[in-house]
């Protein structure tokens, strides 16, 4: 009987390590996988695409990765969770209907570290133009989230039957306290959904590309990271 379980044991290791090693590489901890594992949602503040924790294991996130990487980030987050396929057929269409609908972007609850309180991630979200064909859907938007004001966005959503992938951009140059701190096209959130036999992987990867303003950085890096963070978990969690 010890014997039994034992084998049962192993081989359970087996798989979940052998489905683990298509995903992952060596960048993520085994407390990180343990979560992931457990279809928690993880989190993590990777600041350099070298610490990149996933592997190109689908279209999708492939060009989630060439795409955070192109952009030299100076800033970086990613967030990852897997769920079960079955019972959730539909979460392509659940989840595109939340980013589309960009006016519901205003409801995100946005926790400030430095106030201590939260507030909306968005204080206001206009849907200026939308383009849409069979697979791809283009949108361009204004988000105003403080302290950066109005952003100029661009919003790419890209759904097949085995994934979705979402890309939002900044169109205009963010300033915070006066300094600019991104450039046009510096600022970008990617989302990703892969199915990957009976799961669906949610990757989720925000970067900017800002100068070093040392005596900034500290309050642009949180600034800029957990707005990034609560959107990609936001999205996540509401599905």
């Amino acid at each position: 009987m010890k014997k039994y379980i034992f084998m049962s044991t192993f081989l359970l290791l087996f798989v979940v390590s052998n489905f683990s090693a298509q995903i992952f590489n060596d960048k993520i901890t085994v407390s990180e996988l343990e979560a992931i594992n457990k279809g928690e949602l993880v989190v993590r503040n990777i600041e350099k695409s070298k610490n990149i924790g996933i592997q190109p294991f689908s279209p999708y996130v492939d060009k989630a990765i060439k795409t955070i990487v192109d952009l030299k980030p100076a800033y970086l987050a990613e967030v990852i969770q897997i769920i079960p396929y079955k019972g959730n057929e539909d979460l392509l269409e659940r989840l595109e209907k939340l980013l589309i609908n960009v006016q519901d972007y205003v409801g995100i609850p946005y926790y400030s570290v430095q106030h201590k309180a939260y507030f909306d991630l968005y204080s206001s979200a206009k849907l200026k133009e939308i383009k849409q064909d069979e697979h791809i859907t283009t949108l361009n938007a204004d988000l105003e989230m403080d302290p950066f004001g109005v952003i100029d966005t661009s919003i790419t959503i890209e759904k097949n039957s085995d994934g979705l992938y979402y890309e939002n951009t900044n169109l205009n140059n963010l300033k915070y306290s006066g300094f600019t701190v991104a450039k046009k096209g510096k600022m970008k959130s990617v989302i990703t959904v892969s199915r990957l036999e009976d799961n669906w992987i949610l990757y989720g990867i925000g970067g900017v590309d800002a100068p070093s303003i040392f005596f900034l950085r500290d309050r642009i890096e949180v600034s800029f990271m957990n707005r990034i963070k609560t959107m990609c978990s936001y999205f996540f969690e509401n599905i």
